[in-house]
């Protein structure tokens, strides 16, 4: 089962998709934070099922759908809001949407949904992997909310009740990559975007992203991006 979850706000996104891979055995999941890049998934891909925010960053999630008018005979379309407005869900249901839901989405409202479109969807039943999912959600909350500080495994797995061993080993499982990769991408990730800023400095960033050392900084990315932090900056003022 192939689905699309378009939402600006990375938590949403995290929780929506957490609660789908527990529901759902095998699912794909593809996450977009804006209507430029829902546009560009619904012209490449083909979704069984489509969750998206009412509003995001240039269009909005019903301004897109109105562009795909026939998509709604091949996807099952899920409006999502922080909005409890009558006028949105009638605007959401004229554009041939199924379902109007709330955030934060509950688990339970969503597998009474998921069963109701999909009768013979097995949803996933296994206490043991739904545990494993549930400690991956918020191993990945805590490395959000706190990635600019200097937190590792240890802090992570002391903060959710479980060893440092079983932690990485369940990570690597589930993410394919370490924990410490994890949070070093999205260090690197935030830095690419910080570096472009005007008055941008590589000390201040370094230290900002949790790095005690500027050259530890620099080596990481250049392991990461194949340049300097520097040559980064000068190439795309250039």
């Amino acid at each position: 089962m192939k689905i699309l979850i378009a939402d600006d706000e990375h938590y949403v996104r995290l929780e929506l998709s957490g609660l789908l891979e527990e529901l759902i055995p095998g699912v794909e999941i593809d996450e977009v934070e804006n209507g430029s890049q829902m546009k560009n998934h619904l012209e490449k891909n083909d979704y069984h099922l489509a969750f998206v925010d009412i509003k995001m960053p240039g269009q909005s999630g019903l301004d897109v759908l109105s562009e795909y008018s026939d998509l709604h005979k091949k996807t099952v379309l899920v409006i999502l809001s922080g909005y409890s407005d009558f006028d949105y869900a009638r605007k959401a249901i004229s554009a041939g949407v199924s379902e109007y839901m709330l955030k934060p989405v509950m688990k339970v409202e969503l597998s009474d949904f998921l069963k109701k479109i999909i009768p013979s969807l097995q949803i996933l039943n296994s206490n043991d992997e739904i545990a494993d999912n549930s400690l991956i959600r918020s191993a990945e909350k805590l490395i959000y909310m706190r990635y600019k500080e200097q937190i590792g495994v240890a802090q992570i797995a002391d903060e959710l009740n479980v060893t440092p061993n079983y932690l990485s080993s369940q990570f690597k499982k589930h993410k394919n990559q370490t924990l410490t990769s994890y949070i070093t991408d999205l260090r690197m990730k935030t830095a690419s975007e910080m570096l472009i800023l005007p008055g941008a400095n590589v000390k201040r960033i370094s230290e900002y992203l949790g790095y005690q050392s500027s050259r530890h900084f620099a080596r990481l990315f250049r392991e990461k991006y194949n340049k300097s932090p520097s040559e980064y900056i000068n190439e795309y003022r250039s």
